[in-house]
């Protein structure tokens, strides 16, 4: 599908979910969405967890500025 698309969909939907629950369910669900993103791109190996733990711990370690 072209990102187009989903974008008009996704509005749609948005708009739907506002319309007739409100915007705090539409808060949860845009919530839900993002976790669930972040989820696929751990599982798929996008985002490495364990590096973005050893640069932080490096980063810690380092002198401040003062």
């Amino acid at each position: 599908m072209h990102p187009k698309i989903i974008g008009v969909l996704g509005g749609l939907i948005a708009g739907i979910i506002i319309t007739w629950l409100g915007f705090a369910a539409f808060l949860v669900v845009v919530l839900c969405v993002l976790i669930g993103w972040f989820v696929a791109k751990v599982y798929l190996g996008e985002i490495n967890l364990l590096d973005a733990y050893e640069r932080f711990q490096a980063d810690r370690g380092r002198r401040r500025r003062e």
